[in-house]
C-alpha cells in the first residue's frame, strides 16, 4: 500500500525481510488476502515475475534474502493496532501465540524484521539529511526550505485543522509557511516551509517536535527545477519574417516554463503570455534563457535545420523565475512547483473544467533532487489526473543527470583521447549502461498518461571541434539523458528526440578515469536567446538536454494536432469536443516510432550478451530509447504504398472492441517486404493510494486473446509487449518477406481488450485510440492506399463489441 492511503492514527509499518512477494504469498496462504491483494495485483498488472524483479535489482539470491522492504497498512481500529503490536512484542520475546488468530500472525511475523507505528524514521525522508547538510555548508545560518506532506484526512474541515495545528507548531519553532496546496483527487496536501538552520538540522536528524508531528506524513527536500544560465553573451544572430499580428486561431499548445523574451525577433507576435504565479518582474530579460529557447524550438525547430516556422500562437504560462545575480532560472523558492503547475492548468481550463483548444502542455521541467524510485511522486500523480480530467496531453522531459561516469577501459585522459572512435563509443555506451541505476528519470517523468521524452545525441550543428571528444558518430541517447524504467517497470522514456550533441569531458576520479556529458557553444540545438546586456533582440545560441527534446516533441505534436483538426472537421465534428482528442494525438505522435539502426547497434553493445537473454537486453535498450524516435511524416504524408488507419472510442473494463484490418489483395503470392505498425494508447484514471496505480489497462490481442496477428510478419527489435502493457502505450512493428499463400478472410482481427485493475473504475469510460499502418515495398505496383481505404470504411462501421 502507498503511504498516502494510510490513516495516520492507525498507521503501521512492516519491514519485510527478503522479497515482498514471499510475504504476500504467505499472507494469502494464511487467509490475509487483504494484505496480499495490493502487491500481488501489481505483479499481475505489470507482468513482472519474481525472478525478473530480482535480476533487475542486480543482486544474487543471497543478497535478496538479506534485503528489506517497507509495507504500510491501516488497522481497522486503534484496539486492533495495539493488539498487533502486543503480539509482535510477544513474538520477538520468543513466546507462543495466545490464540488461533494469533497463530496466523505468528506465521507472518517470520517474514518481518520489525513492526512499528509510523514515526520519525518513516516521516523524515532519508534524502533530507544530505540536503540540509549541503545547504548549511554553504550558509551555516541560512534558513532551509523543506516540504511537508500532510496526511490526507478527507473532509476539508479536517485538512484545515491539520494545517492550523502545523502552523502553530511551526510558529513555536520560529518557522513559517510559504506556500500550500490541497488536491483531493490525488490525496495531496503539501506545505512549503522555511525552517531556521538549527531546526532544520534537528529535523534532518529525526529529532524534535516537527519530526514527531502527527499531522505530517513526510518531510523532504524542497522540490526545485533549476537551470544554470550562460554567463557569456551569444554572438550569432538570426531573424525570420515577423507576423504582422498574432494569428487569431486559439493556441494548440501551452508552454509551462521560463519567462520568454516576448520581443525577440523569433518570438514576437507568436507567443501569448499569461501570468499566474510568476510575473515579468521576477524574470529579468537578460536571464530569460530557458523559456526563450523552448518557445523557439516549438515554433521553429532547431534553427540550423531551417524548418518551416509556426505562425499559430504558443500560449506561455511562466513558472520559472530568475533571482538577481544568481545565474540561475528556477521555480520560485517560495512556491511549490507542483502547486504552480496545478494553478496554471486550472487558470487555463476555466470555471467549467473543460479544456479549451489547448491540447498539448509542454512540461520541460523536473525536480532536480527527486529521481523516480518505484512509487509515483505527487507531481506525477497530478499530471496523470489532469490528463484524464481535462483531455490534455503533457509532454514531459525525462530530466538530465550530470554525475560523472567511471570508465574502466581507460587508465587516463590520454588513453581515452587517442582511442579508436568506434571502440571508444562502445565503451562509453557500456559505461552509461553500467551506471543506469543512478541515472533514473526525474519526477514527474514517471507519469503514465504523459509522453516522456529523452534526448538523442543529435542536432544541426557542424563537426565537433578539437580537442573535444564527440562520444558518438550516430544518434544514440544523449550522455546526460536520464533513463527508465517507469512505474511498475513501464516503458520510460516513451520517445527520444534530438536534444543536442554533448561532448564527453574527462573529470577527476580517484585513481581511474571518468567522464561526464557537457555542452560547448559549437554544438547543440540552435534557438533564440536573450542578450545578457539587454540591447539586442535577434541573438541565437546552442544548448542541449531533454528539455530541448521535449520541446521538439511538442512541435511534432502541433503538426499532428493541426492535421487531426482538419481530419475531424471533414466529418462535421470539432476535434476539441471529442473525449478522445488527447489519445488520438498521442497515438499518432507515437505511431512512427522505432529503434532503427541505433537499436541494432545497442543490441550488440549492451549486456547480457547471451542470445537467450535477449529479453533482458531489450529492456536495457528500452531504458534509453523507449519506443524510439517518432517520425510523424510517416503518419501525416500519404503514399500509394502506405496507409494509416485511425480508430478512437471509449471502452470500459472487461470489454472487447473488435476491428478488422483489410489486407491488400495484391500481396497474395508476394515475397515483397511488408510492414504493419500497430499503436494503441489510452488515458487511465489513477488510484493514487495503491501500488497498481492505474485504474484500467488495455491490450491489443488477436481473436484468441494472444498477439499472433498474422504469420506473414514477425516483430522487429523493439520493447517487449509485456513492457508495453505496464504503461498506457502499446506499440509494435511487424515485418516479413515470407510468401503469402492466402489473404486472411475478413481481414486481420485486432481486439482492444480492457481489464479493470481497481473496483472504483469498473464502469469508468476509458478513451483510447488505435492506429494501424500497412506498408509494402516499392515493387508492389498496386495502390494499397486506395484498396485498403475503400474496404476499411465498411469494416469500421461493422465492428463488434462483446
Amino acid at each position: 500500500m502507498d503511504p498516502a492511503a494510510v490513516a495516520p492514527e492507525r498507521a503501521l509499518v512492516f519491514e519485510v525481510l527478503g522479497p515482498v512477494k514471499a510475504f504476500a504469498d504467505a499472507a494469502a496462504q494464511s487467509g490475509f488476502d487483504w494484505l496480499a491483494e495490493d502487491y500481488l495485483s501489481e505483479i499481475q498488472a505489470s507482468g513482472l515475475e519474481a525472478e525478473e524483479e530480482a535480476e533487475d535489482a542486480g543482486g544474487d539470491s543471497e543478497d535478496d534474502d538479506k534485503s528489506t522492504s517497507l509495507l504500510y497498512l491501516t488497522m481497522p481500529t486503534i484496539e486492533g493496532l495495539k493488539r498487533l503490536l502486543a503480539w509482535w512484542k510477544r513474538y520477538t520475546a520468543g513466546e507462543d501465540a495466545p490464540s488461533d488468530v494469533a497463530k496466523r500472525w505468528w506465521n507472518l511475523f517470520g517474514y518481518l524484521s520489525e513492526v512499528r507505528v509510523w514515526g520519525p524514521q518513516d516521516r523524515v525522508d532519508p534524502s533530507l539529511a544530505p540536503y540540509v547538510q549541503n545547504l548549511l555548508e554553504n550558509d551555516p545560518k541560512g534558513p532551509i526550505k523543506v516540504e511537508f506532506d500532510l496526511w490526507f484526512v478527507g473532509p476539508k474541515e479536517r485538512q484545515e485543522t491539520a494545517l492550523e495545528n502545523l502552523a502553530k507548531l511551526l510558529a513555536s519553532e520560529n518557522a513559517e509557511i510559504l506556500d500550500h496546496e490541497s488536491i483531493p483527487e490525488i490525496r495531496y496536501h503539501g506545505v512549503l516551509v522555511k525552517l531556521p538552520a538549527e531546526v532544520a538540522r534537528e529535523v534532518a536528524e529525526r529529532n524534535g517536535a516537527l519530526a514527531a508531528a502527527p499531522m505530517v506524513m513526510t518531510i523532504r527536500p524542497q522540490s526545485l527545477s533549476a537551470f544554470i544560465t550562460p554567463s557569456t553573451a551569444p554572438s550569432a544572430k538570426q531573424t525570420r519574417p515577423v507576423p504582422a499580428a498574432p494569428d487569431p486561431r486559439p493556441a494548440l499548445a501551452v508552454l509551462l516554463d521560463g519567462y520568454p523574451v516576448q520581443g525577440h525577433d523569433l518570438l514576437r507576435n507568436r507567443i501569448d503570455i499569461e501570468e499566474v504565479d510568476v510575473t515579468g518582474a521576477q524574470a529579468p530579460v537578460a536571464s530569460r534563457f530557458h523559456g526563450t529557447a523552448m518557445a523557439s524550438l516549438i515554433l521553429h525547430g532547431d534553427l540550423a535545420d531551417q524548418q518551416a516556422s509556426f505562425d499559430r500562437v504558443l500560449k506561455v504560462v511562466p513558472i520559472l523565475a530568475a533571482p538577481q545575480g544568481a545565474h540561475l532560472e528556477s521555480t520560485p523558492s517560495d512556491k511549490l512547483p507542483l502547486a504552480m503547475v496545478y494553478r496554471a492548468v486550472k487558470a487555463l481550463v476555466g470555471q467549467n473544467g473543460l479544456a479549451p483548444e489547448a491540447i498539448l502542455f509542454n512540461h520541460s521541467i523536473c525536480d532536480v533532487s527527486a529521481p523516480f524510485v518505484r512509487r509515483p511522486s505527487a507531481w506525477a500523480k497530478l499530471l496523470d489526473h489532469l490528463s484524464h480530467q481535462h483531455r490534455i496531453l503533457f509532454v514531459v522531459s525525462a530530466g538530465n543527470v550530470h554525475a560523472s561516469i567511471p570508465l574502466g577501459a581507460y587508465d587516463d585522459h590520454a588513453a581515452f583521447q587517442s582511442a579508436d572512435p568506434i571502440a571508444r563509443a562502445v565503451e562509453i555506451l557500456r559505461g552509461i549502461e553500467a551506471a543506469k541505476g543512478t541515472r533514473g528519470i526525474l519526477s514527474p517523468a514517471e507519469a503514465v498518461n504523459v509522453v516522456t521524452v529523452g534526448a538523442l545525441h543529435s542536432d544541426g550543428s557542424g563537426n565537433c571541434p578539437a580537442p573535444h571528444v564527440d562520444p558518438f558518430g550516430y544518434p544514440a541517447a544523449n550522455i546526460c539523458s536520464a533513463v527508465g524504467l517507469g512505474v511498475n517497470r513501464s516503458v520510460k522514456p516513451d520517445v527520444v528526440l534530438p536534444g543536442g550533441r554533448q561532448i564527453a569531458r574527462p573529470v577527476p576520479h580517484g585513481s581511474g578515469f571518468a567522464f561526464a556529458g557537457d555542452e560547448i557553444e559549437e554544438m547543440g540545438t540552435q534557438t533564440a536567446a536573450p542578450d545578457i546586456y539587454g540591447a539586442t533582440l535577434d541573438y541565437v545560441r546552442r544548448s542541449t538536454g531533454t528539455s530541448n527534446a521535449a520541446a521538439l516533441a511538442t512541435r511534432s505534436g502541433i503538426l499532428v494536432a493541426e492535421t487531426l483538426e482538419d481530419l475531424v472537421a471533414q466529418s462535421g465534428q470539432n476535434l476539441h469536443g471529442l473525449r478522445t482528442r488527447a489519445v488520438m494525438l498521442k497515438t499518432l505522435l507515437m505511431h512512427g516510432c522505432g529503434w532503427g539502426d541505433v537499436g541494432r547497434l545497442l543490441d550488440q553493445a549492451y549486456p547480457p550478451p547471451e542470445a537467450k537473454r535477449g529479453r533482458r537486453r531489450r529492456e536495457t535498450i528500452t531504458r534509453f530509447l523507449g519506443f524510439g524516435q517518432p517520425d510523424v511524416s510517416k503518419v501525416l504524408e500519404g503514399d500509394a504504398n502506405r496507409i494509416t488507419l485511425l480508430a478512437d472510442d471509449m471502452i470500459a473494463a472487461e470489454q472487447l472492441h473488435e476491428y478488422r484490418l483489410p489486407v491488400p489483395q495484391d500481396l497474395l503470392n508476394s515475397r515483397e517486404l511488408r510492414r504493419i505498425t500497430m499503436t494503441l494508447t489510452w488515458c487511465t484514471p489513477i488510484h493514487p493510494a495503491t501500488t497498481t496505480y492505474r485504474g484500467v489497462t488495455l491490450d491489443l490481442v488477436d481473436e484468441n486473446g494472444k498477439r499472433k496477428f498474422w504469420d506473414a510478419v514477425s516483430p522487429k527489435i523493439q520493447p517487449h509487449p509485456d513492457d508495453c502493457r505496464r504503461g498506457t502505450t502499446f506499440h509494435r512493428v511487424y515485418e516479413g518477406t515470407k510468401k503469402i499463400k492466402a489473404i486472411p478472410s475478413g481481414g486481420l482481427f485486432l481486439g482492444v481488450q480492457a481489464r479493470g485493475l481497481h473496483d472504483d473504475f469498473a464502469t469508468t469510460p476509458i478513451p483510447y485510440a488505435l492506429a494501424v499502418s500497412i506498408e509494402v515495398g516499392q515493387n508492389v505496383r498496386a495502390d494499397i492506399y486506395a484498396d485498403v481505404r475503400s474496404r476499411a470504411r465498411v469494416q469500421v462501421r461493422q465492428r463488434e463489441r462483446v
